[in-house]
């Protein structure tokens, strides 16, 4: 079986691009990531709370070499930690960045506690150094807590959005051998001239299933005797919005709120059209944009390639 390889629509760039990973795997991923670090951070001060007790409680007489002993290798543990809070943190400043296209929340200042009193035990320079250190390492663990829940929350509204972009095709074609008519301009079934078709035909057979393509709202059901006929429009939000031409009838309503994959109608041949099939339209802000592009969870790489060949022939329109 082909390697199915995953597209998503740049906004800067105007076009579909490839992706290697499911995009809410990576987000997912990389938010795990942090929590982990926040975990391990929290347990470490623990630690280091206890062993501090520890060590300060225990009699004179006891090794203090020992003591100092692992209050350093203590110390450069908690360098090691530190180092990896910071580099956790550019992370995250990069997935808001570069994900998100937003920036990442503000810094706080560190204020550091007074710790002067450690000063008066043995070894009590490395005590105020260990102690600094926690509390740093506390105050960082508490950012990331607080950027975990703000990336949960940016995440579950990008997914959201990615699931309201078109990206299956409106007609079961797993062999691509249903495509008429693809977008641009065509001979015109009625007129005999040169038109253009702002969307994409399959001939199908008259009751076949239609499936919405995106999550959005039902914002058209509507009949009309010349035109499209029966046809659904779709507002998915974001400026798309997709439309289903020429059924024979109807399975969902105005207003009604659609998921992708959901049946919303049966293949026609209403209003403007010379044979059974469906008309799809993509549109953003209006404007048409081919449906070809937007098949991006149904195709292969190589299937992918054929459909937009197939997009691209001059084939008779049949509305």
């Amino acid at each position: 079986m082909a390697r199915r390889t995953k597209y998503f629509y740049n906004p800067k760039t105007l076009s579909f691009e490839k992706i290697s990973e499911q995009f809410r795997y990576l987000i997912w991923r990389r938010i795990g990531a942090g929590s982990l670090f926040v975990v391990l951070i929290l347990v470490l001060g623990f630690l280091i709370a206890t062993f501090y007790v520890r060590f300060n409680l225990m009699p004179s007489q006891q090794n203090n070499y020992f003591v100092l002993s692992e209050l350093e290798q203590t110390n450069r543990q908690l360098d090691e930690f530190e180092k990896k809070m910071v580099f956790l943190e550019e992370k995250d400043i990069g997935i808001y960045r570069s994900i998100f296209d937003v920036p990442p929340p503000k810094s706080e200042n560190f204020q550091s506690k007074d710790y002067a009193y450690l000063l008066k035990l043995s070894n009590g320079k490395l005590l105020v150094k260990i102690k600094e250190k926690v509390a740093h390492l506390e105050a960082l663990a508490l950012r990331q807590e607080k950027s975990y829940i703000t990336l949960q929350r940016l995440s579950k509204g990008r997914i959201k959005a990615i699931e309201s972009i078109p990206a299956i095709m409106p007609v079961a074609n797993k062999d691509l051998r249903h495509l008429a008519s693809g977008f641009g301009y065509r001979r015109d079934p009625f007129y005999h001239t040169p038109s253009f078709h702002p969307g994409m035909d399959f001939t199908v057979a008259t009751g076949t299933e239609v499936y919405a393509t995106a999550n959005g709202k039902v914002s058209h059901a509507q009949s009309e005797p010349w035109g499209y006929g029966n046809h659904i429009i779709i507002n998915h939000g974001n400026g798309y919005i997709t439309l289903y031409g020429h059924l024979s009838r109807f399975g969902v309503r105005t207003g009604q709120q659609i998921i992708r994959g959901q049946l919303i109608g049966y293949v026609g041949n209403t209003g403007r059209s010379t044979g059974s099939h469906l008309h799809y339209e993509v549109r953003k802000f209006n404007n048409p944009l081919n449906p070809a592009f937007f098949y991006r969870n149904d195709l292969s790489d190589e299937q992918y390639q054929r459909m937009i060949e197939l997009s691209q022939r001059e084939t008779a329109r049949f509305d």
